[in-house]
């Protein structure tokens, strides 16, 4: 009897430890946090087919919705750098995005990019044709500079530019929940798709290798490959997969991205 009452303590024990790690919220896309500079810490997500952000706050009610406008036929790709003073000094929350178009020609295809930094009202503080990836790093002690990579696909070899801007502000601590996971770039296109599906990715120059992994809404693994920086992008059949949404991400080590939506119809 006591052994049996032992085991049961033992159990319950063990219950109570593992039950500390409960379901909050699911978002229905991929989400990030930020740090605000007077603000603190919220939430954020993009959603594609609106054309938007949308901050919330801790308790997951919104706190704010941002229209991100984009040019006709063109599609929201990447969210960055949300915060107040970042860019300039008024009482606005702005951020950066970056759009794209496919463009399909006789014999294949290319993509147009763009970029917008916003407040939350939507005005323009810049716009920059052709940037695919808008980093903001540190130049000085006390400096900051935006740097935009730009391309143009619709000529080979492609053009290749680099734009860097002055900024006023500076980064905050935990701006974005990458912490000390590397800086990866993904987008997958055409989303929705009924054929093949383009992901490209950037790799961070000390990263050989990683993985891509795809899944389906139940959290099971359909596809996986490896990845390197020998190249940007990898063309996926999706034909032999169920019409639903799926999810993908890059692992490297113990490390992964925040996951991304693919909808395959």
């Amino acid at each position: 009897m006591k052994q049996i009452l032992s085991t049961l303590i033992l159990m319950f024990s063990i219950a109570v430890v593992y039950g500390q790690i409960t379901l909050q919220k699911t978002y229905n896309y991929s989400t990030a946090v930020v740090k605000l500079e007077t603000l603190g810490y919220k939430y954020y997500l993009m959603d594609v087919p609106a054309s938007q952000v949308r901050i919330y706050n801790m308790d997951h009610s919104v706190f704010k919705t941002i229209s991100c406008s984009v040019p006709n036929g063109y599609y929201l790709a990447d969210i960055k750098y949300v915060s107040e003073n970042l860019f300039n000094s008024d009482s606005q929350i702005e951020l950066v995005y970056i759009y794209y178009k496919y463009v399909p020609t006789s014999s294949s295809y290319y993509y147009i990019y763009g970029a917008k930094v916003i407040n939350e009202s939507g005005s323009d503080l810049l716009s920059i044709d052709g940037a695919r990836y808008i980093n903001v790093n540190k130049t000085g002690e006390t400096e900051y500079k935006l740097f935009a990579y730009c391309y143009d696909y619709s000529i080979f070899p492609e053009k290749v530019w680099t734009n860097i801007y002055g900024l006023t502000g500076s980064l905050v601590s935990a701006l974005n929940i990458s912490g000390s996971q590397p800086d990866y770039f993904l987008n997958a296109y055409p989303n929705p798709a009924t054929d093949i599906i383009r992901v490209d990715y950037a790799l961070p120059d000390d990263i050989k290798s990683a993985r891509l992994n795809i899944l389906d809404s139940s959290g099971k693994t359909v596809k996986n490959f490896l990845v390197d920086g020998h190249s940007n992008h990898l063309a996926l059949n999706v034909n032999d997969l169920s019409s639903g949404i799926y999810h993908y991400y890059i692992t490297y080590d113990n490390q992964r991205t925040i996951s991304k939506k693919i909808v395959v119809q």
